[in-house]
């Protein structure tokens, strides 16, 4: 059997542990970006199957970003490995960060001992701004952090629970040009970040493999080993 590159990781072992959803439950209609479900057929009896139909924005609710969201010859969801979006995680606590307020490499290094390979999730205390007018609302991480993260620490992830990571006040988008030039995700939109028990967890956030799509929602879970 042929094993193509988007298939690698398959063969990982997935650690014991508590499963923490750390997903957004998603609200036709009620989403800042559309998701609409309608039925195909109906159902007039109490049992009998049914079909729905779903439109979406690629970027509603807890999603992956992916390179082609940014570069136009960048992977989309389906060419990327899996262990982009499974594998060890760590979390590292910012939710003393303000508003517009960096988070510096200092303070990365600082915070966590970051293992090579490992996926970073920023725990910024912002899933209560979701589906709200203050959901942009943001601190967020600087070109230096990120290159340190991607070069020295070689991470292929990097998540948050507030709407996004790129430096605030600019409009060339370096975070975007480094994460999306070397075929790495961004993970936004998370929640429950607080019931984990552990720093380093094993996350598991993987989109629908689809030609063509720049960013996917996703079943986000934390395998934390905490007791």
């Amino acid at each position: 059997m042929v094993i193509r590159e988007a298939d690698r990781g398959i063969g990982q072992s997935i650690p014991r542990g508590r499963v923490v959803d750390l997903t957004h439950v998603l609200l036709p209609g009620k989403e800042q970006y559309t998701l609409e479900v309608s039925r195909r057929n109906e159902r007039h009896d109490p049992s009998g199957d049914i079909m729905s139909a779903v439109y979406m924005w690629s970027h509603v609710g807890t999603h992956v970003e992916v390179p082609l969201h940014f570069y136009r010859d960048g992977k989309d969801t389906a060419q990327l490995p899996l262990d982009v979006f499974m594998g060890p995680a760590i979390l590292l606590d910012f939710r003393h960060k303000e508003v517009n307020e960096a988070i510096t490499l200092d303070e990365v290094r600082a915070v966590g001992d970051i293992q090579v390979g490992e996926h970073v999730i920023l725990w910024q205390g912002r899933e209560h701004q979701y589906r709200t007018e203050a959901s942009h609302q943001r601190p967020y991480i600087t070109e230096e952090a990120v290159a340190w993260l991607l070069e020295d620490r070689k991470i292929k992830l990097l998540g948050t629970d507030s709407s996004g990571f790129e430096v605030r006040g600019v409009s060339h988008h370096p975070n975007h040009t480094l994460f999306f030039a070397r075929d790495t995700a961004v993970l936004e939109c998370l929640r429950n970040l607080g019931e984990l028990r552990s720093q380093h967890f094993y996350l598991i956030a993987l989109p629908l493999p689809v030609e063509g799509l720049d960013a996917c929602p996703v079943r986000a879970l934390a395998i934390d080993p905490g007791e």
